[in-house]
């Protein structure tokens, strides 16, 4: 059974009177709230307890499995340093919701054991995870990728410790051999293997939270050349590693951006500088690409009329396209003014060219009239959402920021979001959501997660109506959190139904909480309607803010008419309400005048969402037949559990025509296979184009298309199809023929050797040929039946006969020898016909091929090759012998291998 991973949908206006219908349940509920990854224990720590677990980063991968590691320094048991260390890498089949250890990714020493790799015993820090898009060299799409940094031992927690055994670190150590190593996996995480490395460093010299002080003896020239913060995406079909890079420079070629590395880098006087810079990789070659510059902060004085780049220590590479096709690129900065910069480029593999050392101001970018500044701190993480919003957030605040237009000029806004400030705190989107999941460490090493819908996240919104003035609830035109955007007034209000500018601003998810209860979060933005200050007590009013509790906020009630109430779960005495036009909704106790009954009007699907990568290929299995036909769907779907989201669901069903008129079918309820039926409206004429989408809940969009067709019968007959054979295989070949108004489903093919066997095959709909391998000796004929709902097709006319004669290999004896002939290498290639009849023979080398045609039996076919070198390794040589009976080729390859040879 093909099982669909979900997807995201989006919605626009009906073009008929809405159904009344009933909030089902989503599929899974979610934790705004979230919880804790990873806890440190009582293990002893290689630096300070504090940041000892730090930097989480994720992915997801196309099964819809979200995975997550970060950097645990704690102590080695077996080696007692920081030999050993591994990357914990966590699982969360839930899109984020629940997380699970999946496994331990080892140091490039123990993964493989090529000596290159012997140095790096430590997987220490700054995983980045990426899935690639597209397939790169030898690396398939889909694949699993982890940059990070690797490092031999940790000598200044080792010395310190062997001359005090109680001595505890309190910052960064100094380790030895630190470089950017590339892993994959390609079973979603749970096994890894060492790609190559990207990129090499020194010393880590303290950095970077003791920047030239802790420093080891075994660091004899007080050297600081480590390497930090991998990023990667694809471009140009080409694999690019951001990073930080505090190896010396003394400038950059304002032509290439390739940096001039110091060549007194390992023994002169470190300048504790960093710098940004990139390298790509084709998939293919042995190395990566040389290093360019992205950004070489301010020049420093070194003395002695020696310059070097990198003062300002830029670091923490992000880069995210726009949606004007720009290149946007945050990291943070030492130097004074704002410590997250940016800049903007074409092209982002050339950020240096625009000859800005530093870059501009975070907080110079355009904000609306309701958010503050973008926030600075350090460790800025930019992602793009998939409707190309941008969003970014920075370890000086809990809040994010979300560009609407993804426009490098755009405006951005301020939105608040359950989790506090944290180093690095990582967003990923969650395909299957549509919201989008924090990661970040806080307190003592504790990496903590939650969830925070930023609006058009996945699932149908709903208008809600109110029954008394027919008016809808809206935000008054606001998109985040009323204490930013209303002044800190709450701003949930009745307006006029589509009088809203945004019309977001007056759709709102009913979401499913794990106690069971809802919570209304609003397209716009993704905040929830909240009762203001938190109490549940007459006369409160409701405003938006960040959905922030575990429990849902309302019980949905029905009435008469298929009209709800909402109770508050805090207080079940007190209800939604909306008392008079344009009035504050508030909470009140029961009333009977309708100012407490809500219509719930669902949001149509746009044509615009109904897209290839969004189209369920089964959810309608055959063309429907004639005006008014009930067409079976099947929305069978998965999350990454395997649990089935659509079971005994009820969905809201479109159909689109081929003009892309939007018309509601109503409630769609699927059965416990995420099977059900819609009717068609008599109005959709046979022999039209249309589609059927369907939204739910708590899940993506689903659409496909079909046709209506007028009563069907069986298909016509198929063409008289072809036959060929090779060896003692059979290929058959013939045309789709006339599917009878019925979609073709399958093919039968019947095969005859003469006088009477016949064998058969079935072949799936959309191919036309079939073969038949290793067949029996024979003259044969071929009929094809095409097939459909309704039944079988007359069969077609035979085949032309085709003989299958006796296999027998082609016998030669071969010779293959490596010599030097006037001081060349070459290679001498003879085969002898011991065949029964005459062969065509084809000698092939690395140096050249021949081929003899007609080498009658005990004759010979011989060459010399010669490679034009004095010297070749060795190799081996292809003899290929060709007999021909009754029109039909048999062959036999021979490998024979000759030794290396060195010629004068």
């Amino acid at each position: 059974m093909n099982r669909r991973r979900l997807g995201r949908a989006a919605g626009v206006l009906l073009i008929a009177s809405a159904t009344l219908v009933a909030p089902a349940g989503a599929a899974q509920a979610y934790s705004p709230t979230g919880g804790i990854i990873y806890q440190l224990g009582d293990e002893p720590c290689l630096k300070g307890r504090g940041n000892c677990a730090v930097y989480p980063k994720s992915a997801q991968l196309p099964n819809g499995r979200l995975v997550a590691s970060f950097e645990k320094a704690t102590v080695v048991p077996a080696t007692g340093g920081a030999a050993g260390e591994t990357l914990p890498v966590y699982s969360s089949d839930d899109y984020g919701t629940t997380w699970q250890p999946l496994s331990e990714l080892k140091a490039p020493a123990y993964l493989s054991g090529d000596p290159q790799y012997a140095k790096y015993t430590s997987n220490w820090t700054n995983p980045y995870l990426y899935v690639l898009p597209q397939t790169v060299g030898s690396l398939k799409a889909g694949t699993l990728l982890l940059a990070s940094i690797v490092s031999g031992d940790d000598y200044y927690y080792a010395e310190h410790k062997a001359a005090d055994p109680n001595w505890t670190p309190s910052n960064d150590g100094d380790r030895k051999d630190l470089a950017i190593a590339l892993f994959s996996s390609t079973d979603a995480g749970v096994t890894w293997n060492v790609v190559n490395v990207v990129a090499t460093g020194g010393w880590q010299g303290g950095s970077a939270g003791a920047v030239g002080q802790n420093i080891a003896g075994a660091n004899t020239h007080k050297q600081v050349d480590p390497l930090w913060e991998p990023y990667l995406m694809v471009h140009d079909g080409k694999l690019v590693c951001y990073y930080s890079d505090e190896n010396d420079y003394l400038s950059f070629d304002p032509a290439t951006g390739i940096p001039r590395l110091d060549p007194d880098n390992d023994t002169a006087t470190d300048s504790h500088g960093q710098i940004l810079v990139h390298k790509t990789w084709n998939g293919s070659s042995a190395t990566w690409s040389d290093p360019v510059v992205d950004v070489a902060g301010i020049t420093q004085n070194m003395g002695g009329g020696k310059t070097e780049i990198g003062g300002g220590r830029p670091g923490m590479t992000n880069v995210v396209q726009t949606t004007d096709k720009k290149w946007f690129i945050a990291y943070e900065y030492w130097a004074g003014g704002a410590n997250v910069r940016y800049k903007i480029a074409a092209d982002p593999l050339t950020f240096y060219a625009d000859g800005d050392a530093a870059g501009k101001d975070i907080t110079a970018l355009p904000v609306d009239a309701g958010s503050r500044a973008l926030t600075t701190g350090g460790s800025p993480v930019t992602i793009q959402l998939p409707d190309g919003r941008l969003v970014y957030n920075a370890a000086g605040s809990g809040s994010v920021w979300v560009n609407e237009s993804g426009r490098s000029d755009g405006a951005w806004t301020e939105y608040q979001t359950t989790m506090g400030p944290g180093y690095s705190r990582n967003l990923q989107y969650v395909a299957g959501t549509g919201r989008v999941v924090i990661l970040r460490n806080q307190g003592t090493s504790q990496i903590a997660y939650g969830e925070v819908d930023l609006g058009r996240s996945d699932g149908t919104y709903y208008r809600l109506v109110n029954k008394k003035t027919g008016q809808s609830i809206g935000t008054g035109g606001k998109t985040n959190d009323a204490n930013l955007g209303n002044r800190d007034v709450p701003d949930v209000v009745l307006e006029a139904t589509g009088s809203a500018a945004n019309k977001d601003t007056q759709y709102w998810h009913m979401v499913t909480k794990a106690d069971g209860a809802r919570t209304l979060l609003n397209k716009s933005g993704g905040r929830a309607a909240a009762i203001w200050t938190g109490n549940a007590t007459v006369g409160q009013r409701i405003g938006q803010w960040v959905d922030d509790i575990a429990g849902g906020s309302w019980n949905p009630v029905k009435t008469d008419g298929g009209y709800y109430k909402f109770q508050a779960v805090k207080n079940t005495d007190v209800y939604l309400t909306g008392a008079s036009a344009g009035a504050a909704v508030t909470l009140q106790n029961a009333a009977d005048d309708g100012s407490q009954e809500w219509q719930l009007v669902p949001e149509a699907p746009a044509v615009a969402e109904l897209t290839a990568g969004r189209q369920a290929g089964t959810l309608i299995a055959t063309d429907p037949i004639g005006k008014g036909a009930t067409v079976p769907l099947d929305a069978t779907a998965s999350d990454p559990a395997g649990n089935s989201p659509h079971k005994n669901a009820t969905g809201h069903g479109y159909l689109v025509a081929a003009d892309n008129t939007v018309t509601e079918l109503g409630p769609v309820s699927f059965d416990a296979n995420q099977r059900g039926t819609v009717r068609l409206p008599e109005t959709v004429a046979v022999g039209s184009a249309f589609r059927i989408a369907v939204t739910f809940d708590g899940t993506p969009l689903m659409w496909d298309a079909a046709v209506l067709r007028s009563a069907a019968k069986v298909p016509s007959a198929p063409g008289r199809p072809t036959i060929a054979v090779a060896n003692t295989d059979i290929n058959l070949a013939w045309k789709a023929p006339a599917d009878g108004g019925s979609r073709i489903t399958g093919y039968q093919v019947l095969l005859t050797r003469d006088p009477r066997v016949v064998l058969t095959r079935t072949v799936a709909a959309g191919a036309t040929k079939a073969t038949f391998k290793k067949m029996k000796p024979g003259r044969y004929t071929a009929k094809i039946v095409a097939i459909n709902a309704v039944g079988k097709s007359a069969p077609s006319a035979a085949s032309a006969k085709a003989t299958v004669t006796s296999a027998a290999p082609v016998k030669l004896s071969v010779t293959v020898k490596s010599q030097c002939t006037s001081g060349t290498a070459r290679v001498a290639v003879s085969a002898l016909n011991k065949a029964g009849r005459r062969a065509d023979i084809t000698l092939s080398t690395a140096y050249g091929s021949k081929k003899f045609a007609g080498v009658a039996k005990g004759k010979s076919a011989a060459k010399v090759f010669g490679s034009g070198k004095k010297r070749i390794g060795a190799g081996k040589a292809s003899i290929t012998g060709y007999t021909y009976v009754d029109g039909v080729s048999y062959s036999s390859t021979y490998l024979a291998s000759y030794a290396a040879r060195k010629c004068g």
